[in-house]
C-alpha cells in the first residue's frame, strides 16, 4: 500500500507540477512625446516633467517583469519621423533592429494647464498586433499629478486584471 502511495504522490508531483517561468519579454520604451493643442509653447518645467514621467514608466513596466531595452541605437533614426505615434507603424521596424519583442509608445496631451491626458500603446514587434494599451486623464500640471496618472495608467488601467 505504501509503494501504491509513493508513486500515486510521484504522479501527482509530475502532473501538477507549476509550468516553467516564461522568459521576460523584451521591451523598448521609445521616450515619452509632448502633445500640446494649448495655445501655450512647451514649458521647462513640463520638458522635465516629462522626463520624470518616463522614468516612473520604466520601473513600472521593469515591476511588471519586463526586461527593458534601451533606445539610444536607433535614436537618429527614430529622428527622423516628426512623431512616432504616427508613423504608421515605424517603431515596429526600430524595435525589431534593437531585438525588442514588443515596442511602447507613451505619450502626454495637453489641453490646457488643467486638463492632462497620458495615453500608453504596446505592440508586439513580428506580427503589429496591440497587446495592451489605455490612457488616463490627468488634472493639473504638476510632477504629482503626472506621478500620480504613470501610476494609475499602469496598475489600474493598462495592467487591470481582467473581470468576465
Amino acid at each position: 500500500m505504501s509503494r501504491l502511495l509513493a508513486a500515486l504522490l510521484v504522479l501527482a508531483a509530475t502532473v501538477f507540477r507549476p509550468a516553467p517561468a516564461a522568459e521576460p519579454v523584451r521591451l523598448v520604451l521609445f521616450p515619452l512625446e509632448f502633445v500640446t493643442t494649448s495655445l501655450e509653447p512647451v514649458r521647462e518645467d513640463e520638458r522635465a516633467r516629462l522626463a520624470l514621467a518616463e522614468a516612473e514608466l520604466r520601473r513600472r513596466l521593469e515591476a511588471k517583469g519586463y526586461v527593458l531595452v534601451d533606445p539610444a541605437p536607433v535614436a537618429a533614426r527614430a529622428a527622423a519621423y516628426a512623431s512616432l505615434r504616427e508613423c504608421n507603424g515605424c517603431e515596429l521596424e526600430l524595435a525589431r533592429a534593437l531585438g525588442a519583442e514588443q515596442a511602447a509608445l507613451a505619450w502626454v496631451g495637453k489641453t490646457s494647464n488643467l486638463i492632462l491626458d497620458l495615453t500608453l500603446r504596446i505592440g508586439e514587434v513580428e506580427t503589429g498586433k496591440l497587446v495592451r494599451a489605455g490612457s488616463v486623464a490627468i488634472r493639473g500640471n504638476t510632477d504629482e499629478s503626472w506621478l500620480r496618472g504613470v501610476r494609475y495608467l499602469v496598475e489600474n488601467v493598462v495592467f487591470a486584471e481582467r473581470r468576465s
